[in-house]
């Protein structure tokens, strides 16, 4: 018989939930799919750095669920809420029940608008571009 948390301490998830860093390094070291070329070692990370706006990398980026700068004037990336891509991404990680709310608890990080992934409509966290990309707030 397995054993049960009794509340003395938090399980993986509990504590994934709280690791909005973690849950970040997570997404950007996962590979690019479906992309017609590859950027660097091909992670959605090096995608991001290279892919400003109206880069060719933006499309496959947006069909996982992930849109650099939604405007071209934002310091912002943009992250699907719930996306069958990402889910599929996070599905046999710490974060499979919530990638959203971890990636929120990251500093400057907040909930935006339902807009486009791809074919996918929805909720979106706006995970500031400079703690991706490293560049000065």
């Amino acid at each position: 018989m397995g054993k049960t948390n009794t509340g003395a301490l938090p399980d993986r998830f509990e504590r994934a939930a709280k690791d909005g860093a973690g849950c970040l390094a997570f997404l950007l070291g996962s590979r690019v799919v479906d992309a017609a070329e590859t950027i660097g070692d091909g992670t959605i990370g090096t995608a991001i750095r290279c892919a400003g706006f109206g880069h060719p990398m933006q499309r496959p980026l947006r069909a996982m669920g992930v849109v650099v700068r939604p405007a071209p004037a934002s310091v912002f990336v943009a992250v699907a809420a719930a996306h069958p891509v990402l889910s599929r991404l996070f599905d046999d990680s710490d974060w499979c029940d919530g990638w959203a709310g971890a990636l929120m608890r990251l500093p400057g990080a907040f909930g935006g608008e339902r807009m486009s992934f791809g074919r996918v409509y929805a909720p979106a966290v706006l995970v500031p571009r400079a703690l991706i990309c490293g560049e000065p707030a």
